[in-house]
């Protein structure tokens, strides 16, 4: 073990590079910090056998065996990181600095050199969120995210269109029906044309006149009709469509794995499901049936235009490819706007969401004001991208509305001058006049079409995008047996920060029937050891065994089935008590639930409210008290009727009789079912099977509670502590 002088004195070489120092590269990462803490570049080089830095003029600064290393970790430091290693013999050496935009991957780097040094094979992930775009190296609108200038709009514009799939018949109706009365729009100008030529000026025939009338007016009906049908197509496929998308978007939304919720806030996920799921639908229902009619029409109007007059034609359809060239121009720069748009709209139900969540923190703490100065913050930077993205996308509809009424001009100048010469007659001109209007009005309609895709396309982006996040593993396996009970946790480490893990090789194996106490301070592990059983979270580091299984060779649906969870805040649904006792187990009977609720000694409470079982328990259970809550929670856990049962400090925050009515609804839960604890009055588990004291990600100690209570270790002292502070409290309410 050494470290190394960063440049050798003058005269002198390094000597030849050991051996070991020569192994292939396991981990190679370069720091953005020089050793002087300035920016600059050092390397982070790993192999089988040694840890080193190497500077840019390829000198080495540090090297460490492998075999010496104890400890590697990733100390968070103000904007970046620094990489520690602690040695066996309790050398520490912080290694290197960067910063905060590499961090990620030195956590990773620090959890495989631990690996390495304990002989484990090398199993970390560097691949780090993105935040600019591998193509064109813009910034991404978040972590990981679509970048709005190199997604394929071709690809997102054929996922889109599968919605319209299940409505085939009537998006086809919708489109023969659009075109019907882009066909019946062409009949007045025809029958203008015919009337000035057959009837106002040479021929002046009044039976033309009748007939021309009566198809006038046939076409009006017509169109009346036609135009209620595609009205209630619209209704239908609008309704359909835009439930569909917001149902496949809460049916990805899920299944997506729990850490996805660690870093998204729910008011920029619900945005997706309302304000980009509106877009998209919109865009399908509404643009796509026009864009595709209004082509047609374009062509049909030309093909008739050039058969009346090819030289007139031409100069009218003239400025045409320069609004196609405008159009190509900014399409991509407004896009990209109006997906920043739909940035701020999240950021804005995030904050939406949150303050009126916590409005009792708000209330409690007079932040009123400065809650509505956040809330004004966010309203103006939305305010403000949407004024931004509608300046430049009115800019552009300006310009191409100068060329697009540059045909009128045209058509009354070469057209007006071919009818003094006898060369058009008024009727064809005339004609010619009412077909311009048709062809530049849809040739406007198309820059406002190109505004609404370019909307619609930012919010398919951050659809699917979601629907493309990594979901939980439910298709592993195809079966779970029933369980019996039997918990094996076989050196099982884990970390949200993978280098700072929480657990650190944990063993145990829980007996069918069992109740496990878990005891330990704040930050021990306990709840991350029972996230890990619930599998909201997969060890980094060896397994958990149901029944001698790998549970992640299980179905995950069907083993969640069999195991039931009692928290410490009860989450309630905004139904009814016995909906909410019901969730454990959709289609049980009423006997069942208030079976369900005697056994958790919620009845007597029930029956007392006006509306007994039909009672309303409002959102988050607001209506009901902290120990009505619980009570409702086990009785939901007892009719689930799980083999594995979880309390996380189920009896915490409620007055003595009320935790004596629970105590007693938890005693007859557990009975038969393997139980894993977690409580905060150590008291209360007592009676447990067996007591896992946790320190520091790893088990302390493990015995009943009279056995560590005489071992006068860790537990011991933990309950003396409790004990004195109760002392304590209850002298001060003296």
């Amino acid at each position: 073990m050494s470290v190394l002088e960063s440049t050798p004195p003058e005269g002198e070489t390094h000597a030849p590079m050991p051996a070991y120092l020569q192994d292939e590269l396991l981990i190679q990462l370069e720091a953005d910090f020089s050793e002087t803490s300035h920016f600059g570049k050092r390397t982070l080089e790993v192999t089988a056998d040694a840890v080193r830095v190497r500077e840019t003029n390829g000198v080495l600064t540090f090297q460490i065996p492998i075999l010496d290393i104890r400890e590697a970790r990733n100390e968070p430091l103000v904007g970046g990181g620094r990489l520690e290693i602690t040695a066996k013999n309790g050398d520490f050496f912080p290694v290197l600095t960067y910063s905060s935009t590499v961090s990620a991957k030195f956590s990773e780097a620090a959890r495989g050199i631990e690996q390495l040094s304990k002989g484990e094979p090398l199993c970390i992930n560097l691949k780090q969120q993105a935040t600019r775009c591998a193509k064109c190296n813009r910034l991404l609108p978040e972590k990981d995210g679509v970048c709005p200038a190199c997604v394929n709009r071709t690809r997102t514009m054929g996922r889109i269109a599968l919605y319209l799939k299940p409505y085939r018949k009537q998006a086809v109706c919708l489109t023969l029906v659009s075109l019907v009365m882009t066909s019946l729009s062409l009949v007045p100008p025809a029958i203008q044309g015919s009337l000035i030529d057959g009837v106002l000026t040479r021929h002046r025939n009044v039976g033309l006149l009748w007939t021309l009338m009566g198809i006038w007016l046939g076409t009006l009906v017509i169109s009346s009709v036609v135009q209620i049908v595609n009205g209630r197509l619209i209704a239908f496929l609008a309704g359909n469509i835009a439930a569909d998308l917001r149902g496949s978007v809460y049916r990805a939304i899920e299944f997506l794995q729990l850490s996805y919720f660690d870093k998204k806030q729910v008011g920029a996920i619900t945005s997706r499901v309302t304000q980009d799921t509106d877009r998209v639908w919109g865009f399908l229902v509404d643009g796509l049936p026009y864009l595709v009619t209004n082509v047609l029409l374009l062509i049909g109007l030309a093909f008739f235009m050039l058969a009346i007059n090819v030289k007139l034609a031409l100069c009218i359809l003239a400025p045409l490819p320069v609004v196609f060239i405008l159009s190509g121009i900014f399409w991509k720069p407004v896009s990209q706007m109006y997906h920043r748009v739909g940035q701020k709209w999240a950021r804005f139900h995030t904050h939406l969401n949150e303050s009126l969540t916590g409005i009792r923190v708000v209330k409690a703490f007079a932040q009123e004001d400065h809650e509505n100065n956040r809330f004004l913050k966010r309203n103006n930077e939305l305010r403000d991208a949407g004024v931004q993205a509608d300046n430049r996308w009115f800019t552009v509809f300006g310009a191409m509305s100068f060329f697009t009424s540059l045909g009128a001009l045209i058509n009354w100048t070469v057209g007006g001058y071919m009818v003094y010469r006898g060369q058009l007659s008024l009727g064809n001109f005339w004609k010619m006049n009412q077909f311009l209007g048709l062809i530049y009005g849809p040739m406007q309609w198309f820059a406002q079409v190109n505004n609404w895709f370019g909307r619609a396309m930012a919010g398919a982006d951050r659809i699917f995008e979601i629907m493309d996040t990594e979901k939980e593993a439910y298709t592993r396996s195809t079966t779970c047996p029933e369980i019996v009970g039997e918990v094996t946790f076989e050196g099982v480490r884990f970390g949200y920060d993978k280098s700072n893990p929480v657990l650190k090789g944990m063993n145990f194996t829980a007996k069918p029937g069992e109740m496990i106490g878990l005891v330990g301070k704040s930050g021990a592990g306990k709840s991350t050891a029972i996230n890990l059983l619930c599998r909201f979270y997969e060890p980094d580091a060896g397994r958990i065994l149901i029944d001698g299984i790998d549970y992640r060779d299980m179905e995950l649906q069907a083993m969640r089935r069999q195991i039931g969870i009692v928290l410490q805040e009860p989450f309630l649904f905004n139904g009814t008590i016995a909906e909410n006792i019901a969730y454990g187990k959709p289609g049980a009977g009423l006997d069942e639930i208030m079976e369900a609720a005697r056994a958790a000694n919620a009845h007597n409470f029930i029956l007392g409210k006006p509306d007994g079982y039909n009672t309303m328990a409002g959102e988050r259970g607001a209506k009901l008290s902290g120990g009505e809550r619980q009570r409702v929670s086990i009785a939901r856990a007892i009719l689930h009727n799980p083999r594995i049962l979880i309390l996380d400090e189920a009896t915490s925050s409620v007055d003595v009789e009320t935790e004596k009515q629970i105590q007693e609804a938890i005693g007859r839960l557990i009975k038969g079912r393997t139980t894993f604890a977690i409580a905060h009055r150590l008291s209360t588990l007592r009676n447990a099977s067996r007591l896992i004291v946790m320190e520091k990600g790893q088990i302390a100690e493990s015995g009943t509670h009279a056995e560590l209570m005489e071992r006068k270790g860790l537990f011991h002292s933990l309950v003396e502590t409790q004990s004195q502070v109760t002392q304590i409290l209850g002298e001060e309410e003296q």
